[in-house]
Protein backbone atom coordinates (compact mmCIF):
# COMPACT_ATOMS: atom_id res chain seq x y z
CA UNK A 1 0.00 0.00 0.00
CA UNK A 2 2.46 2.37 0.66
CA UNK A 3 4.34 2.00 -2.61
CA UNK A 4 1.54 1.00 -5.00
CA UNK A 5 -1.06 2.73 -4.00
CA UNK A 6 0.51 6.60 -4.42
CA UNK A 7 1.52 5.51 -8.07
CA UNK A 8 -1.92 4.37 -8.92
CA UNK A 9 -3.38 7.53 -7.47
CA UNK A 10 -1.12 9.60 -9.49
CA UNK A 11 -1.85 7.57 -12.58
CA UNK A 12 -5.46 8.43 -11.67
CA UNK A 13 -4.91 12.13 -11.26
CA UNK A 14 -3.16 12.27 -14.64
CA UNK A 15 -6.71 11.12 -16.18
CA UNK A 16 -8.31 13.61 -14.39
CA UNK A 17 -6.13 16.68 -15.18
CA UNK A 18 -6.50 16.03 -19.14
CA UNK A 19 -9.97 15.35 -18.73
CA UNK A 20 -11.12 18.32 -17.11
CA UNK A 21 -8.41 20.05 -19.63
CA UNK A 22 -10.74 18.93 -22.66
CA UNK A 23 -14.24 19.19 -20.56
CA UNK A 24 -14.87 16.25 -19.40
CA UNK A 25 -17.19 15.72 -16.37
CA UNK A 26 -16.01 13.71 -13.62
CA UNK A 27 -18.38 11.88 -11.73
CA UNK A 28 -16.27 10.00 -8.84
CA UNK A 29 -12.73 9.83 -7.75
CA UNK A 30 -11.96 7.44 -5.53
CA UNK A 31 -8.82 6.63 -3.27
CA UNK A 32 -9.41 2.90 -2.70
CA UNK A 33 -11.59 0.30 -3.34
CA UNK A 34 -14.69 -0.77 -1.68
CA UNK A 35 -17.17 1.15 0.14
CA UNK A 36 -16.42 5.07 1.09
CA UNK A 37 -15.32 5.38 4.69
CA UNK A 38 -15.66 9.07 3.71
CA UNK A 39 -17.08 11.76 0.66
CA UNK A 40 -17.82 14.85 -0.19
CA UNK A 41 -18.94 16.27 -3.27
CA UNK A 42 -16.87 19.36 -4.75
CA UNK A 43 -17.89 22.69 -6.30
CA UNK A 44 -18.10 20.89 -9.84
CA UNK A 45 -19.91 17.62 -8.49
CA UNK A 46 -17.32 15.39 -8.57
CA UNK A 47 -17.71 12.97 -5.62
CA UNK A 48 -14.44 12.46 -4.02
CA UNK A 49 -14.16 9.08 -1.75
CA UNK A 50 -11.77 7.40 0.49
CA UNK A 51 -12.30 3.63 0.34
CA UNK A 52 -10.72 0.88 2.62
CA UNK A 53 -8.83 -1.37 0.30
CA UNK A 54 -5.84 0.67 -0.47
CA UNK A 55 -4.23 -0.82 -3.65
CA UNK A 56 -5.18 1.86 -5.96
CA UNK A 57 -8.25 3.99 -6.99
CA UNK A 58 -9.89 5.04 -10.01
CA UNK A 59 -11.46 7.90 -11.79
CA UNK A 60 -15.38 7.44 -13.31
CA UNK A 61 -16.19 10.05 -16.17
CA UNK A 62 -19.62 11.14 -17.11
CA UNK A 63 -20.69 8.61 -19.81
CA UNK A 64 -18.65 5.61 -18.57
CA UNK A 65 -20.85 2.52 -17.78
CA UNK A 66 -18.31 1.33 -15.07
CA UNK A 67 -15.18 2.54 -13.53
CA UNK A 68 -13.20 0.70 -16.18
CA UNK A 69 -13.60 3.47 -18.64
CA UNK A 70 -14.09 1.10 -21.64
CA UNK A 71 -17.98 0.87 -21.54
CA UNK A 72 -20.29 3.94 -22.27
CA UNK A 73 -23.64 4.94 -21.64
CA UNK A 74 -25.43 7.45 -23.69
CA UNK A 75 -25.81 10.63 -22.15
CA UNK A 76 -26.72 13.86 -24.10
CA UNK A 77 -24.60 15.69 -21.96
CA UNK A 78 -22.05 17.97 -24.34
CA UNK A 79 -19.68 17.26 -21.03
CA UNK A 80 -19.74 13.42 -21.22
CA UNK A 81 -16.92 11.11 -22.30
CA UNK A 82 -18.98 9.81 -25.42
CA UNK A 83 -19.11 13.13 -27.00
CA UNK A 84 -15.73 13.79 -27.04
CA UNK A 85 -13.48 13.43 -30.27
CA UNK A 86 -11.24 11.02 -30.55
CA UNK A 87 -8.28 12.48 -30.67
CA UNK A 88 -9.49 13.94 -27.12
CA UNK A 89 -10.24 10.80 -25.89
CA UNK A 90 -6.60 9.64 -26.77
CA UNK A 91 -5.23 12.50 -25.05
CA UNK A 92 -7.31 11.29 -21.97
CA UNK A 93 -5.79 7.95 -22.47
CA UNK A 94 -2.46 8.85 -22.77
CA UNK A 95 -2.23 10.88 -19.90
CA UNK A 96 -2.31 8.24 -16.86
CA UNK A 97 0.56 6.56 -18.59
CA UNK A 98 2.41 9.76 -18.97
CA UNK A 99 1.84 10.83 -15.20
CA UNK A 100 3.36 7.34 -14.07
CA UNK A 101 6.39 8.44 -16.26
CA UNK A 102 7.02 11.97 -15.37
CA UNK A 103 6.54 10.67 -11.42
CA UNK A 104 8.74 8.35 -12.06
CA UNK A 105 11.37 11.20 -13.18
CA UNK A 106 10.29 13.52 -10.31
CA UNK A 107 11.66 10.92 -7.81
CA UNK A 108 14.67 10.03 -9.54
CA UNK A 109 15.64 13.87 -9.29
CA UNK A 110 14.49 13.92 -5.66
CA UNK A 111 16.89 10.23 -5.43
CA UNK A 112 19.46 12.12 -7.16
CA UNK A 113 19.56 15.61 -5.36
CA UNK A 114 19.05 14.10 -1.63
CA UNK A 115 21.23 11.09 -1.36
CA UNK A 116 22.94 11.18 -4.86
CA UNK A 117 23.42 8.18 -7.75
CA UNK A 118 22.92 4.31 -7.09
CA UNK A 119 26.16 2.34 -7.33
CA UNK A 120 25.37 -1.40 -7.41
CA UNK A 121 28.29 -2.05 -9.37
CA UNK A 122 29.87 -4.01 -6.64
CA UNK A 123 29.25 -7.80 -6.73
CA UNK A 124 28.34 -7.65 -2.84
CA UNK A 125 24.79 -8.97 -1.38
CA UNK A 126 22.98 -6.28 -0.24
CA UNK A 127 19.84 -8.53 0.90
CA UNK A 128 18.62 -11.76 0.64
CA UNK A 129 14.01 -11.66 0.32
CA UNK A 130 12.97 -13.84 3.35
CA UNK A 131 11.34 -16.07 0.29
CA UNK A 132 14.09 -16.81 -1.74
CA UNK A 133 15.73 -20.22 -2.20
CA UNK A 134 19.30 -18.47 -1.55
CA UNK A 135 17.46 -17.59 2.45
CA UNK A 136 19.99 -19.29 4.79
CA UNK A 137 22.80 -20.05 2.34
CA UNK A 138 23.69 -16.92 0.38
CA UNK A 139 23.82 -13.68 2.88
CA UNK A 140 24.77 -10.02 3.25
CA UNK A 141 28.23 -8.63 2.92
CA UNK A 142 28.98 -11.74 0.80
CA UNK A 143 31.00 -10.84 -2.39
CA UNK A 144 30.09 -13.07 -5.73
CA UNK A 145 33.46 -14.15 -6.94
CA UNK A 146 31.93 -16.71 -9.46
CA UNK A 147 29.14 -18.36 -9.97
CA UNK A 148 28.84 -21.78 -12.78
CA UNK A 149 32.43 -21.26 -12.74
CA UNK A 150 32.71 -17.75 -14.44
CA UNK A 151 34.34 -15.40 -12.96
CA UNK A 152 31.98 -12.07 -11.53
CA UNK A 153 33.37 -8.42 -11.38
CA UNK A 154 30.12 -6.26 -11.35
CA UNK A 155 26.29 -7.35 -10.36
CA UNK A 156 25.70 -6.66 -14.21
CA UNK A 157 27.65 -10.01 -14.66
CA UNK A 158 25.52 -12.10 -11.62
CA UNK A 159 22.64 -10.99 -13.83
CA UNK A 160 23.85 -11.85 -17.14
CA UNK A 161 24.83 -15.19 -15.32
CA UNK A 162 21.80 -15.74 -14.18
CA UNK A 163 19.47 -14.89 -17.04
CA UNK A 164 21.73 -17.43 -19.13
CA UNK A 165 21.34 -20.21 -16.62
CA UNK A 166 18.44 -22.17 -16.94
CA UNK A 167 16.36 -23.25 -13.81
CA UNK A 168 16.55 -26.56 -14.26
CA UNK A 169 20.06 -26.49 -13.15
CA UNK A 170 21.26 -26.18 -9.95
CA UNK A 171 23.23 -22.82 -9.63
CA UNK A 172 27.00 -22.43 -7.86
CA UNK A 173 28.15 -19.92 -6.26
CA UNK A 174 31.68 -19.20 -5.12
CA UNK A 175 31.48 -16.42 -2.58
CA UNK A 176 33.94 -14.53 -0.29
CA UNK A 177 32.60 -14.13 3.34
CA UNK A 178 34.35 -13.59 6.13
CA UNK A 179 38.31 -13.61 4.55
CA UNK A 180 37.26 -17.26 3.47
CA UNK A 181 36.20 -17.91 0.02
CA UNK A 182 32.93 -20.48 0.63
CA UNK A 183 31.18 -22.31 -2.17
CA UNK A 184 27.41 -22.52 -2.08
CA UNK A 185 24.99 -24.38 -3.92
CA UNK A 186 21.15 -23.62 -4.74
CA UNK A 187 19.45 -26.40 -5.80
CA UNK A 188 17.18 -26.36 -8.87
CA UNK A 189 13.13 -26.62 -7.73
CA UNK A 190 11.13 -29.39 -8.99
CA UNK A 191 9.99 -29.27 -12.63
CA UNK A 192 10.75 -25.67 -13.80
CA UNK A 193 10.03 -25.20 -17.76
CA UNK A 194 12.57 -25.03 -20.28
CA UNK A 195 12.17 -21.65 -20.58
CA UNK A 196 12.67 -20.94 -17.15
CA UNK A 197 15.58 -19.22 -15.79
CA UNK A 198 17.65 -18.62 -12.29
CA UNK A 199 17.07 -14.73 -12.88
CA UNK A 200 14.29 -13.62 -10.59
CA UNK A 201 14.68 -16.40 -8.64
CA UNK A 202 17.25 -16.11 -6.34
CA UNK A 203 15.82 -13.47 -4.53
CA UNK A 204 19.15 -11.62 -3.78
CA UNK A 205 19.47 -7.65 -4.35
CA UNK A 206 22.76 -5.49 -4.81
CA UNK A 207 24.10 -3.61 -2.02
CA UNK A 208 24.34 0.03 -2.59
CA UNK A 209 26.19 2.66 -2.13
CA UNK A 210 25.61 6.40 -3.23
CA UNK A 211 27.36 9.12 -5.39
CA UNK A 212 26.75 12.71 -4.46
CA UNK A 213 30.22 13.59 -6.57
CA UNK A 214 29.05 13.50 -9.98
CA UNK A 215 29.48 15.76 -13.16
CA UNK A 216 26.50 17.22 -15.58
CA UNK A 217 23.85 18.34 -13.11
CA UNK A 218 20.92 17.05 -11.42
CA UNK A 219 18.66 16.56 -14.09
CA UNK A 220 21.04 15.31 -16.70
CA UNK A 221 21.76 12.49 -14.18
CA UNK A 222 18.48 11.34 -13.18
CA UNK A 223 17.64 11.40 -16.91
CA UNK A 224 20.00 8.85 -17.39
CA UNK A 225 18.88 6.62 -14.91
CA UNK A 226 15.21 7.31 -16.12
CA UNK A 227 16.47 5.83 -19.51
CA UNK A 228 18.27 3.10 -18.04
CA UNK A 229 15.32 2.27 -15.91
CA UNK A 230 12.68 3.04 -18.96
CA UNK A 231 14.63 0.27 -21.09
CA UNK A 232 13.72 -2.34 -18.22
CA UNK A 233 10.20 -3.33 -19.17
CA UNK A 234 11.47 -3.23 -23.06
CA UNK A 235 13.94 -5.77 -22.50
CA UNK A 236 11.82 -7.78 -20.46
CA UNK A 237 9.04 -7.93 -23.71
CA UNK A 238 11.62 -8.12 -26.17
CA UNK A 239 12.95 -11.29 -24.76
CA UNK A 240 9.49 -12.66 -24.65
CA UNK A 241 10.11 -14.38 -21.35
CA UNK A 242 6.80 -14.09 -19.26
CA UNK A 243 8.64 -16.14 -16.48
CA UNK A 244 10.60 -13.26 -15.25
CA UNK A 245 6.73 -11.02 -14.26
CA UNK A 246 6.22 -10.52 -10.55
CA UNK A 247 2.42 -10.49 -9.58
CA UNK A 248 1.52 -8.37 -6.60
CA UNK A 249 2.45 -11.16 -4.35
CA UNK A 250 6.39 -10.71 -5.42
CA UNK A 251 6.23 -6.96 -5.59
CA UNK A 252 4.44 -6.80 -2.10
CA UNK A 253 7.49 -9.01 -1.22
CA UNK A 254 10.06 -6.55 -2.94
CA UNK A 255 8.70 -3.58 -1.63
CA UNK A 256 9.13 -4.77 1.83
CA UNK A 257 12.50 -6.27 1.89
CA UNK A 258 13.16 -2.45 0.49
CA UNK A 259 11.44 -1.04 3.01
CA UNK A 260 12.78 -2.99 5.90
CA UNK A 261 16.15 -2.30 4.50
CA UNK A 262 15.49 1.72 5.40
CA UNK A 263 16.92 3.68 2.23
CA UNK A 264 15.31 6.09 1.33
CA UNK A 265 17.15 5.90 -1.64
CA UNK A 266 16.48 2.71 -2.11
CA UNK A 267 12.82 3.30 -1.68
CA UNK A 268 12.43 6.23 -4.31
CA UNK A 269 13.95 4.01 -6.93
CA UNK A 270 11.65 0.72 -6.48
CA UNK A 271 9.17 3.08 -6.42
CA UNK A 272 10.09 4.98 -9.79
CA UNK A 273 10.61 1.75 -11.37
CA UNK A 274 7.28 -0.09 -10.70
CA UNK A 275 5.74 4.11 -11.59
CA UNK A 276 7.68 3.54 -15.16
CA UNK A 277 6.20 -0.06 -15.21
CA UNK A 278 2.80 0.52 -14.69
CA UNK A 279 2.93 3.20 -17.11
CA UNK A 280 4.05 0.76 -19.54
CA UNK A 281 1.71 -1.94 -18.63
CA UNK A 282 -1.08 0.06 -19.30
CA UNK A 283 0.14 1.23 -22.44
CA UNK A 284 0.11 -2.36 -24.23
CA UNK A 285 -3.02 -2.23 -26.88
CA UNK A 286 -5.31 -4.37 -24.89
CA UNK A 287 -8.63 -3.65 -24.21
CA UNK A 288 -9.11 -3.10 -20.20
CA UNK A 289 -5.67 -0.93 -20.17
CA UNK A 290 -5.61 2.41 -21.51
CA UNK A 291 -3.62 1.11 -24.65
CA UNK A 292 -6.80 -0.86 -25.48
CA UNK A 293 -8.99 2.34 -24.70
CA UNK A 294 -6.47 4.22 -27.41
CA UNK A 295 -6.77 1.87 -30.11
CA UNK A 296 -10.37 1.68 -29.77
CA UNK A 297 -10.57 5.32 -30.29
CA UNK A 298 -7.91 5.73 -33.25
CA UNK A 299 -9.91 2.83 -34.68
CA UNK A 300 -13.24 5.49 -34.54
CA UNK A 301 -11.13 7.95 -35.42
CA UNK A 302 -10.25 5.91 -38.55
CA UNK A 303 -14.39 4.64 -39.39
CA UNK A 304 -15.43 7.61 -38.24
CA UNK A 305 -17.61 6.21 -35.52
CA UNK A 306 -17.20 3.99 -32.30
CA UNK A 307 -17.34 0.20 -33.06
CA UNK A 308 -19.78 -1.78 -32.24
CA UNK A 309 -21.12 -2.48 -28.76
CA UNK A 310 -21.20 -6.20 -28.59
CA UNK A 311 -17.66 -6.09 -30.51
CA UNK A 312 -16.77 -4.10 -27.15
CA UNK A 313 -17.81 -6.51 -25.22
CA UNK A 314 -16.68 -9.41 -26.54
CA UNK A 315 -13.17 -7.46 -26.63
CA UNK A 316 -13.73 -6.46 -23.16
CA UNK A 317 -14.26 -10.19 -21.81
CA UNK A 318 -11.25 -11.43 -24.25
CA UNK A 319 -9.16 -8.82 -22.10
CA UNK A 320 -10.32 -10.09 -18.87
CA UNK A 321 -9.62 -13.76 -19.54
CA UNK A 322 -5.70 -12.56 -20.42
CA UNK A 323 -5.56 -10.31 -17.98
CA UNK A 324 -6.65 -12.74 -14.89
CA UNK A 325 -4.41 -15.61 -16.60
CA UNK A 326 -1.62 -13.60 -16.63
CA UNK A 327 -2.60 -12.73 -12.66
CA UNK A 328 -3.06 -16.07 -11.77
CA UNK A 329 0.43 -17.41 -13.39
CA UNK A 330 2.40 -14.31 -12.11
CA UNK A 331 0.85 -14.63 -8.58
CA UNK A 332 1.54 -18.79 -8.60
CA UNK A 333 5.24 -18.06 -9.77
CA UNK A 334 5.74 -15.83 -6.58
CA UNK A 335 3.50 -18.21 -4.41
CA UNK A 336 6.73 -20.45 -5.47
CA UNK A 337 9.08 -19.07 -4.03
CA UNK A 338 8.19 -19.65 -0.73
CA UNK A 339 9.70 -22.31 0.88
CA UNK A 340 6.48 -24.00 2.48
CA UNK A 341 5.13 -23.85 -0.70
CA UNK A 342 7.99 -26.00 -2.67
CA UNK A 343 7.33 -28.54 0.02
CA UNK A 344 3.81 -28.53 -0.62
CA UNK A 345 4.12 -28.63 -4.25
CA UNK A 346 7.00 -31.54 -4.26
CA UNK A 347 4.78 -33.51 -1.75
CA UNK A 348 1.90 -33.55 -4.55
CA UNK A 349 4.10 -33.89 -7.21
CA UNK A 350 5.63 -36.79 -5.94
Amino acid sequence: MIVICPLVIFHELGHYWAARWRGVAIDSFSVGFGPALYQWKDKRGTVWKFCPYLLGGYVKFLGDADPSGFTTTDSHSKSSITHKRPWEKIVIAFAGPFANYLLAFGLIVTMVITVGLPDVNQPIIGKVSTASRAKGLLFPKDKILEIQEQKVDSFQDVLKILESTPLQDSLRFSIARDNEVVDVELKAPASPTSREVWRGNVGIVPACTWKKNFYGGYFGNAFEVFIQESKKPLELFKKSNVTQLSGPLGIAQQARDTLEHADFGTVLLLMASISIALGFFNLLPIPLLDGGNILLSMVEWVLGKPLPNRLTQALLWGSILILGAVFLYSSFKDLEKYTIIQSILNYIRH
